[in-house]
């Protein structure tokens, strides 16, 4: 996955909407369900892995200005849940993953002991303040005390556009926020949980193996 810059400002690239995103290439990214034998979880566990990962591939476009870098994701989705309701729906979702550290950081465990994973995650109800996100590994996950990771979100024909975006390098987060740059290449992974199919937590689709983000 390339990433190139473009010459439209971060701000009209922030609609995901804008006409200039059908200049960005697009590429499909096949989705699996998680896997639920390992998770913490026993209620998880015990959920229908056959049910898992409703949302089967996702669109992704990826660009930076102004020393920001952008995704838009999008995809097919005919209900759009923004909350959590007593018959087990849940909000809509989506999430980009970055390794913290160097070598092989499993991306189906959401990283491991001394191999942290950073996420920007997004959700429906988060009124377009996305997380941002670490992990060591399954039950350890948590939301930092500040994210710098921006958003904008709409759901219109049967499907969530999403564009999230953020800072190239954030040096006032070193360790639990990924430092990418121009000339810079990274591991990135993309996840999407489906409200209407009690998706949340670790119940949710995802890219099953790491893609090399290359940004030029």
């Amino acid at each position: 996955m390339r990433c190139t810059g473009s010459p439209v400002p971060t701000a009209t690239l922030l609609d995901p909407g804008a006409a200039a995103w059908s200049a960005v290439p697009a590429e499909l990214i096949d989705l699996g369900g998680t896997p639920l034998a390992n998770q913490p979880s026993g209620f998880v566990r015990s959920y229908d892995p056959a049910r898992v990962g409703r949302v089967k591939r996702l669109e992704v476009r990826t660009t930076h200005a102004d020393d920001t870098i952008l995704f838009r994701l999008l995809w097919a989705d005919d209900t759009r849940n923004l909350e959590v309701t007593d018959n087990d729906t849940f909000p809509d979702g989506c999430g980009i993953l970055f390794p913290l550290a160097d070598g092989d950081v499993p991306i189906q465990e959401m990283g491991g002991p001394g191999k942290p994973v950073n996420a920007w995650f997004w959700r429906a109800d988060f009124e377009d303040r996305p997380r941002n996100v670490v992990a060591e590994g399954l039950g350890t996950t948590r939301a930092t005390a500040r994210s710098l990771v921006s958003a904008r979100s709409r759901w219109e024909g049967g499907g969530w556009q999403v564009v999230l975006a953020r800072p190239l390098a954030v040096p006032e987060q070193l360790g639990e926020a990924v430092q990418l740059a121009v000339g810079s290449s990274t591991k990135v992974g993309f996840a999407v949980w489906e409200g209407s199919n009690g998706e949340r937590g670790g119940i949710k689709a995802f890219s099953r193996e790491w893609r090399r983000l290359e940004i030029a």
